[in-house]
């Protein structure tokens, strides 16, 4: 299988590891084209994104590693969709150059003032305060609010590859709080694809949430990979490294899935142009 990978991040953001030693990773295990993705800024206090004082750096470091490289290197973002607030398609990324964007949901605006955002993804104070004081421990309203954000995101455009679609699920193999089984769960995770369909984005299949150790199987879980290819859904495997050591590690499992599924292609970045190459 050709090796590629989209989703990588570095210490411009919540990574560990320069641009060159991420680079110097992807060479040495044998990767052909890679994008830098790091999590844009936030217009508020968070422990994940860049500072907005450091984009400019960053932009130049990308481009310095892009230029020296003997490999494909891509320059892009992860860019938060975030209800009324940001989102990927504001002129601000588009002015950017970046040669492609991830688009994600990572956080719920709270219905007041009390709280900050509070992310899906976050350590588990953060997260239990989201569910238990935010949505009052109904996990139905908050799952349903995340898929709305991410038809949502959808909807507006501006990147080209969808993040790890079914976040929302990271925290349930320690908490347990939604059977990931129940008709109202898959009904709205299966409806929200029409969305992803209509976009024409690529769906990622992210193994992050299995090299932390937080779930068993990729984002998205492979019955929804299933309803993807009906609706002619392209995908692409991406590590969501965030480390050098994170490269490639479940690549290979995320062929098996998405063979076993039905895909027999996933969309890459080569030679500046989306392209659909055997798995």
């Amino acid at each position: 299988m050709l090796l590629t990978n989209y989703h990588m991040h570095c210490h411009y953001c919540d990574g560990k590891g320069s641009p060159q030693d991420m680079i110097a990773s992807a060479k040495e295990k044998g990767f052909q084209s890679v994008g830098f993705s790091s999590h844009a800024p936030l217009p508020f206090e968070n422990d994940f994104c860049m500072l907005q004082e450091n984009l400019e750096s960053y932009l130049k470091d990308i481009m310095a590693v892009k230029d020296d490289s003997d490999i494909q290197v891509y320059m892009g973002l992860e860019i938060d969709y975030i209800h009324e607030l940001t989102k990927p398609s504001d002129e601000k990324w588009q002015k950017l150059g970046l040669d492609y964007c991830i688009g994600s949901v990572h956080t719920l605006a709270a219905p007041n003032e009390q709280y900050p955002m509070l992310s899906v993804d976050g350590p588990h104070d953060e997260f239990m305060t989201l569910l238990n004081e935010v949505y009052q421990g109904n996990a139905q309203e908050m799952i349903e609010v995340y898929y709305q954000r991410v038809a949502q995101l959808c909807e507006s455009g501006g990147f080209d590859i969808l993040a790890h679609y079914d976040l929302v699920k990271k925290h349930n193999k320690a908490l347990n709080f939604f059977d990931e089984q129940a008709q109202w769960y898959q009904e709205i995770a299966i409806s929200t694809l029409d969305t992803v369909a209509k976009s024409g984005v690529i769906l990622e299949v992210n193994y992050g949430g299995m090299l932390r150790g937080a779930t068993d199987d990729v984002y998205p879980s492979p019955w929804i990979l299933k309803e993807a290819l009906k609706r002619n859904i392209p995908v692409q495997i991406n590590a969501d490294a965030h480390a050098p050591h994170h490269l490639a590690v479940h690549h290979d499992k995320c062929r098996e899935i998405l063979l076993d599924v039905g895909y027999t292609h996933h969309r890459v970045l080569l030679d500046g142009q989306w392209q659909d190459v055997e798995l």
